[in-house]
């Protein structure tokens, strides 16, 4: 350690002082200790052009406690052990500390940069001098580029143990720049490749790609964080290995590797990250085991709860960008989703794409029960807040399979299928913006609420509100079955169905405007088979279509129901045919045609 005391009269004077003031001493004493804290020591001309690949011209076997050790220089130990006692502090200026074991006392103080993979530490955890590590794969012996299995595997023993080892010394902040390597997921029985401990932010840039190398395993892992707590993965980018997995060695339809796996992890975030070419998912969250069939945890086991991922590009996975399957409180905010099941890339049958194929998939799993009339509840989504996403060229973008309290606002949906509710309940959607960019293709729509029943009718998608969206250029606009609907001002524009009306029960529609200049076009549409429409009520809002805008068929003939008109502008012929039970009042249209039906009609304008 090359230093000079720049007070050389005071020093020498000292009682403490064991040996002369020159710039070759390694400094103990307590009065000097407090100069270095001080910051009273300065370069000397000498020392400043000193070279940190060369090797130190001091050793720290004597070293006394209270001191601060300045690596400008290698410290080659020589493969010994060094005992270090209490409060030492190790400083790093460019330096090294190789070959060789520090046992260390309480309270000892290291820089980050000052860890290598041949320097091993004993005794107690030191603290590091900053809570951000710079992680060198060179430094660390990973090899970057198409490597063997074995040295993939390799790369994955390194990085767990490097980032363990952080937070054992209490770094927080794990750093990577420039790297771009292959991580093996099959040197243990989970078939993960890394995995995150909980407190620790994995913080990449542009420059970081981390890789799956390519494998045969059904389930894997690329980075794994298991019954964690407080992880932030930020920026770099993942890659999967869709198009290079052995889908033939091993059975099953290997749709279960993921890129990011959170199993019951709390308090989480994802933000900035690069997701693509999974063989399963790019994101899935889960809980630590199945549920009670009541949907309670089961002892000692946790869910995943306060997970956010935002910011991120989600592309080109096999199965579903993202899939929920359980957990409270996600937040899916400000992502792009890209190419999710769709198959224009897949050189090979099996790498394509394997249902379900979405975006975004909440599919909590849910057996029902022997009656027929309810459900076990092995997994469990609720309050799932999907915010200001961007979804495009997706075989499908938003299915909510099941859960509870989804909402899904300031949207844009771009794809050939919008968002489906299954057996879901008690969610919103609204202020989204949905068109499709091929036109309205057959089969393609907006919002799907599915018609899904227990054996005695109960209806199994309730309670959704949907407004102030706007919806473009599909085959079918909404498409609405269910119980206790309230669908309000939307603007419905070049669908060939505006709103079409399935079996459902408690109907509200208000103030939905619909205008198409497609021919033969319909504003309030149903299916021709026979079905029930229970306590509909249609108000307010104006139709102007070039076919029809208002077309109901085969309806309330087999069960009673009765549906209300009230307030709208249909402008053009209104066809009810086989309809009973129905009221058309305080409306606008041009004519009508009625057959095997009855309206009453009240105070309209013809």
């Amino acid at each position: 350690m090359k230093r000079t005391i720049k007070t050389l009269i005071l020093l020498c004077a000292s009682l403490f002082v064991y040996s002369s003031c020159n710039n070759e001493e390694l400094y103990e004493e307590p009065l000097v200790e407090k100069i270095i804290n001080e910051g009273q020591l300065e370069d000397s001309d000498e020392n400043s052009n000193s070279d940190p690949t060369s090797l130190c011209d001091f050793n720290i076997d004597n070293i006394q406690p209270n001191s601060t050790v300045i690596l400008n220089c290698i410290l080659d130990l020589h493969g010994n052990t060094v005992n270090i006692p209490e409060n030492v502090t190790f400083l790093y200026e460019g330096g090294d500390i190789i070959n060789g074991t520090l046992n260390i006392s309480d309270n000892t103080v290291i820089s980050g940069e000052l860890l290598n993979p041949s320097l091993s530490i004993s005794g107690s955890y030191p603290q590091t001098k900053d809570t951000s590590f710079y992680f060198d794969p060179r430094r660390w012996g990973i090899i970057e580029g198409k490597v063997s299995n074995e040295i993939a595997i390799s790369n994955s023993s390194i990085f767990n143990k490097v980032i363990n080892l952080a937070k054992e010394y209490g770094i927080t902040n794990f750093i990577i720049d420039e790297m771009d390597a292959y991580f093996g997921v099959g040197n243990n029985p989970s078939h993960y490749a890394l995995r995150l401990p909980s407190n620790i932010n994995l913080m990449m840039s542009d420059n970081t790609n981390i890789r799956v190398q390519p494998n045969s395993y059904a389930w894997n892992d690329l980075i794994l964080c298991w019954e964690a707590d407080n992880i932030l993965i930020s920026g770099g980018k993942l890659w999967g290995d869709r198009y290079t997995h052995d889908y033939e060695s091993e059975s099953g339809t290997h749709e279960f590797g993921y890129l990011i796996n959170f199993k019951a992890v709390h308090n989480s975030v994802i933000d900035n990250v690069e997701l693509h070419e999974a063989t399963g998912d790019g994101f899935h969250i889960l809980g630590g085991s199945d549920r009670n069939a009541d949907g309670s945890l089961k002892p000692n086991r946790r869910e995943s709860i306060n997970v956010t991922i935002k910011n991120c590009l989600i592309n080109d996975n096999r199965r579903d960008n993202i899939s929920v399957v359980d957990g409270r409180n996600i937040f899916i905010e400000n992502n792009t989703f890209r190419k999710a099941g769709n198959d224009s890339d897949s050189p090979s049958a099996n790498a394509k794409s394997v249902s379900p194929r979405v975006a975004v998939m909440i599919e909590s799993r849910e057996k029902v029960a022997p009656d027929g009339n309810s459900v076990y509840k092995w997994e469990i989504t609720e309050n799932v807040h999907i915010k200001n996403n961007v979804f495009e060229n997706n075989r499908a973008d938003i299915v909510l399979l099941s859960g509870e309290k989804a909402y899904i606002y300031q949207n844009t949906f771009k794809s050939l299928s919008g968002v489906t509710v299954g057996a879901a309940v008690d969610g919103k959607i609204y202020n989204n913006k949905f068109e499709s960019q091929e036109g309205p293709i057959s089969n393609s729509y907006g919002l799907l609420l599915e018609s899904r029943t227990f054996a005695n009718g109960e209806d199994r998608v309730k309670n959704y509100e949907v407004t102030n969206n706007t919806f473009i250029g599909y085959q079918y606009g909404i498409l609405a079955n269910g119980t206790d609907h309230t669908i309000k001002d939307n603007i419905i524009t070049n669908c060939k169905r505006g709103i079409t009306l399935g079996a459902s029960t408690n109907l509200q529609l208000d103030n939905n405007i619909i205008s198409s200049n497609i021919s033969d076009s319909y504003g309030f549409y149903t299916f021709s088979f026979e079905s029930y429409l229970k306590n509909c009520i249609i108000k307010n809002g104006e139709i102007n279509v070039l076919g029809t805008p208002l077309f109901l068929i085969n309806k309330n003939n087999d069960e009673d129901g009765d549906i209300t008109i009230d307030n709208v502008n249909f402008k053009g012929r209104i066809r009810l045919q086989a309809v009973q039970n129905i009221t058309i009042k305080n409306s606008i249209f041009s004519s009508t045609k009625f057959v095997d039906s009855d309206p009453i009609l009240i105070n309209n304008n013809i």
